[in-house]
């Protein structure tokens, strides 16, 4: 019985989701879209323009990979608790 519980417990936490959140000031007066790719699963959102937001990612994994958009990026993955400022279309680390 201890096994079987044991077993499940470990099962249970092996299956948890992880979520990680960016930072993101938008200093264009334009809207942008930016594309995920989160463990296979895809998503996006959009930066409205000249706002600051905190966006949210649901993944197996603290990170995910750029999958597309309308901003150019300075590496290819967005880690949990970074923070960007857009500006002219480019995103550079705060």
């Amino acid at each position: 019985m201890k096994a079987l519980l044991l077993l499940m417990a470990t099962l249970v936490t092996a299956t948890n989701a992880l979520a990680g959140s960016i930072r993101i000031e938008n200093g264009d007066s334009k809207a942008y879209t930016i594309k995920l790719n989160c463990s296979g699963s895809k998503s996006s959102f959009e930066v409205r323009a000249s706002t600051t937001a905190t966006y949210t990612f649901h993944s197996t994994h603290t990170s995910c990979k750029l999958d597309g958009g309308d901003v150019a990026f300075p590496n290819a993955e967005l880690k949990d608790g970074e923070k960007y400022k857009i500006k002219d279309a480019t995103a550079k680390a705060n």
